[in-house]
């Protein structure tokens, strides 16, 4: 159940702290603006609130020298609902709360704070209650340990019974929570904690996280990026991240023979890869059980243009450059091996595919015809390449801006019954189509991409591709419409792209 029992809520983010231990990701911005992969700390913490609690009085943040924070805030979806305040003088988080529900005008509702640099994806947490949010631990001398009566900062030894605080404090009576912020004048926020105990004769509730990510300091933040790449695991994969190797192994459940499939053919594509290809990719190393990768810097090419704003120059640059290194590099005559059953793999890949795909869909006859003339078409005018990606959207593909390198991701490793590197260009091109054209990878986020990305591929795939161009972008709404029975854990999502592909196949006019 949300929020508990679904009350209205203010809550106040502190986070106006100077993060030096995140140094030199912060030495010119605010630690709550720091990216993982793309999106910045500050929006995941406000998604969660609003996951968590579906009636919101007020959002403080409680900010310190830099103005990005603000600058964020007055751009996002949540404009409306948040406001910013600077700290002043940096006396210590208890202060950062204090100054936050001071700005509050509604200071009898209950009260959570949320401390700006706490990343927690817990759900159904209840929001508005007397509870904090704790962690079992191992190093108690590095946390604020709490075992149920007492508080202890950051104490010399094991304290028996204790969990660590975790950022997250929640109070029924915000009135009774502003007095304890206000009369207390000591740097941490346990004393605040204490008077609020005492002054409500009541006692916190314990709630434990499951899905707390820190970053603290450097090593936790690249840990913290590493184990988001989990979010990306089917429910049939899995992925472990050795910090030391700076490796990530997608390990797959070896019950369900897809997922072994799935990997097994990911490493023959990886195998199959020449020298310069090889640069385009991470680092493989051998793993007789999965699939290990080095863990390469960068920002996803999908959250790069939802997340920055960026400009029509550059992603004319971006979306040129991904296009012309698989051009240049991947898509060169296949051996002949691949060619000799070319012609049956490639009817497998869009003919075969295509219809059994749609049977699993309820959209209806003419716009199923449609699709088919589409994949009929591009069956025709694919050509033969020694190297398909086979998943090109700019989710699979990693920009690194220090060294302007792009890094493509998860490739699929199968072209009908060909296992392996080879493929064709056009289901490349079409993959491309169904993200910067129709809009893949805007389904899963809050923000579509700028209106832009359409315009620019549309403009580069005319000049590298003319003769194609109409294949090109109808086949990226085919294999939009073709990943409906694949997003069977969303339906809102697939009914989302079935009334995209409908438009589509309607305002094409040619059914």
């Amino acid at each position: 159940m949300m929020n508990g029992e679904n009350i209205m809520i203010n809550v106040v983010i502190p986070a106006a702290g100077e993060a030096t231990r995140l140094r030199p990701l912060t030495t010119n911005c605010s630690k709550a603006m720091v990216r993982i992969h793309g999106k910045p700390a500050i929006e995941y913490i406000i998604d969660s609130i609003y996951k968590n609690c579906s009636d919101i009085g007020e959002i403080v943040i409680v900010d310190g020298k830099y103005d990005d924070i603000r600058e964020w805030a007055s751009k996002s979806i949540y404009s409306d609902d948040i406001r910013c305040v600077k700290q002043g003088s940096l006396n210590g988080p208890r202060d950062a709360i204090r100054v936050g529900i001071e700005e509050l005008s509604n200071k009898d509702l209950p009260l959570v704070v949320w401390l700006g640099d706490a990343i927690i994806l817990d759900e159904d947490l209840p929001l508005g209650t007397d509870f904090l949010l704790t962690k079992e631990v191992e190093d108690h001398f590095a946390w604020c340990m709490w075992d149920g009566k007492n508080f202890f900062n950051k104490p010399a030894e094991t304290v028996k019974d204790g969990v660590a605080l975790v950022g997250l404090y929640s109070f029924k009576d915000g009135h009774a929570a502003y007095h304890s912020f206000s009369h207390t004048s000591e740097y941490d926020i346990s004393f605040a904690l204490e008077m609020y105990s005492k002054l409500t004769v009541k006692s916190f509730e314990r709630v434990n996280t499951s899905k707390w990510y820190d970053i603290g300091d450097i090593a936790s933040y690249h840990r913290t990026c590493a184990e988001f790449l989990t979010f990306k695991a089917r429910e049939f994969n899995s992925f472990k991240y050795d910090p030391d190797l700076n490796v990530v192994t997608k390990i797959p459940n070896y019950t369900n023979d897809f997922a072994v499939k799935t990997v097994m053919n990911e490493k023959k594509w990886y195998g199959g890869l020449n020298s310069k290809q090889r640069m385009f990719v991470p680092k493989v190393l051998d793993d007789e059980y999965g699939l290990s990768l080095s863990y390469e810097s960068g920002t996803l090419l999908s959250d790069l243009f939802i997340h920055e704003d960026i400009s029509k120059s550059t992603i004319d640059y971006l979306i040129e450059k991904v296009i012309l290194s698989v051009r240049n590099h991947f898509h060169k005559t296949p051996g002949a091996d691949f060619l000799e059953d070319f012609s049956a793999n490639a009817r497998k890949m869009w003919i075969t595919k295509t219809s059994d795909r749609l049977v699993k869909t309820d959209i209806h006859h003419p716009q199923k015809q449609f699709y088919m003339d589409v994949a009929i078409k591009c069956m025709i005018k694919a050509l033969p390449v020694q190297a398909m990606h086979g998943d090109l959207h700019f989710g699979n593909v990693l920009y690194n801006p220090y060294n302007d390198s792009i890094t493509l991701l998860d490739p699929r490793g199968e072209y009908g019954n060909h296992i392996g590197c080879s493929g064709d260009h056009l289901y490349d091109l079409c993959k491309l189509s169904h993200d910067l054209y129709h809009g893949y990878n805007s389904l899963f986020h809050n923000k579509p991409y700028p209106k832009y990305v359409r315009e620019s591929f549309s403009k580069i795939i005319r000049k590298y591709y003319p003769n194609e161009y109409e294949e090109i972008i109808d086949g990226g709404a085919l294999l939009i419409a073709t990943a409906i029975p694949l997003h069977y854990d969303s339906p809102n999502r697939q009914q989302q792209m079935k009334d995209y592909v409908h438009e589509y196949a309607y305002t094409s006019n040619r059914y």
